[in-house]
């Protein structure tokens, strides 16, 4: 799954690299920087790992990474909530922030000059929460993974007692 991760982070490099390929790699990265959007997106999504111990049911989707790591079923089924609950905040605070982007936008329509950066803010918000979805995807594909592995050792556990369970009574 880390594989998965570093592909994602390589990806994104390689597209701002590309996409700056004729004024230079710096002009392209800093193009999509804005810390602004990105700590309104944050503002929406931090809370809420703090709430009711999600913050540990998080680390955990990032524990399931490494192979040696086990838990119990509810504590995987906690995690895949918590892991799906921060794709959600992630793209609604993405959608949230782009729209009031855009309504800010609108308001200042007088100004053209400013309405390509304005609108570029406004998108990269957007931009920032998918790549945050995209991160969180490898999470989740590892948690439902070993929630279906877990289910079918339990199944096979219970499979086995009852193979043993009808020999010895047939003896």
């Amino acid at each position: 799954m880390f594989m998965e991760i570093i592909s994602i982070l390589l990806g994104i490099f390689l597209l701002v690299y590309g996409y700056g390929y004729e004024d230079g790699w710096a002009p392209a990265f800093t193009a999509l920087l804005d810390f602004p959007s990105l700590i309104i997106i944050l503002i929406f999504i931090v809370p809420v790992l703090f709430r009711n111990g999600v913050w540990q049911d998080f680390k955990r989707a990032w524990k399931l990474l490494k192979k040696d790591y086990s838990c119990h079923l509810s504590e995987l089924r906690r995690t895949l909530d918590v892991v799906e609950m921060m794709q959600k905040q992630g793209i609604y605070a993405g959608i949230i922030s782009m729209l009031l982007s855009i309504i800010t936008v609108l308001r200042c329509l007088s100004d053209l000059a400013s309405l390509g950066p304005n609108l570029a803010v406004a998108i990269l918000t957007m931009f920032y929460a998918v790549i945050f979805e995209m991160l969180l995807l490898p999470l989740q594909l590892e948690v439902k993974r070993r929630i279906i592995d877990y289910m079918e050792e339990d199944t096979e556990a219970a499979s086995e007692k009852d193979e043993t369970g009808a020999e010895e009574g047939q003896v």
